[in-house]
């Protein structure tokens, strides 16, 4: 028996349904599960924009991250603090920008002075695996570690005040856009006050 184009049709839309239902039940059922991974996700950048990260469990990682991290201010902006004994040690600027292919996010942490960066963290980013993907290694975030911030100074590559900063091979682009959104994120700094 030959069926027709509406049973084929029909046969489509409730399979459809179906599986819809079966994937928005599954993200309902997981949503606070996908919730906490991505606030854990953002506490550990946090803590890795200051050094605080290395080998810590999640468990460790959140305790860690409420007993040292408050809300705070910096030029107006709330970014994450980072206080011990009651003194500000630190602020993770957050950054935002335009890569090569698109969205850079991350953080930028600087000692209290707002005079040296503490490291670099990426939150997001689009950039080609194995070129400007290469932005994640620990190559090169580490040597933003301990890299002298200067008012009215950008960072740029090569001789940065005494320190060495690589900028990614084969990815220029990437790269540039990378100074870009750091210096774009200093100049809000610098241009007010810390809260």
């Amino acid at each position: 028996m030959k069926r027709g184009y509406l049973y084929t049709v029909l046969f489509m839309v409730v399979l459809s349904a179906v599986f819809t239902f079966a994937l928005a039940a599954s993200y309902e059922g997981f949503k606070p599960a996908i919730e906490q991974n991505a606030a854990l996700q953002q506490e550990r950048a946090v803590l890795y924009a200051f050094g605080l990260e290395e080998g810590l469990s999640d468990d460790e990682a959140t305790r860690k991250y409420d007993e040292v991290i408050r809300d705070g201010g910096l030029n107006g902006m709330e970014v994450p603090v980072y206080e011990e004994s009651g003194q500000v040690m630190g602020y993770a600027l957050p950054f935002e920008g335009a890569g090569l292919w698109g969205t850079i996010r991350g953080y930028l942490g600087l000692n209290a002075a707002l005079n040296q960066a503490t490291g670099l963290v990426f939150t997001e980013q689009n950039e080609t695996p194995g070129l400007g993907g290469r932005i994640e290694e620990p190559q090169y975030k580490e040597q933003f570690r301990g890299l002298p911030i200067t008012k009215g100074i950008p960072i740029r590559y090569g001789d940065n005040q005494g320190e060495q900063l690589d900028a990614v091979t084969g990815a220029t682009q990437t790269s540039s856009a990378m100074l870009r959104i750091l210096n774009n994120a200093l100049d809000g700094v610098f241009a007010g006050e810390v809260d």
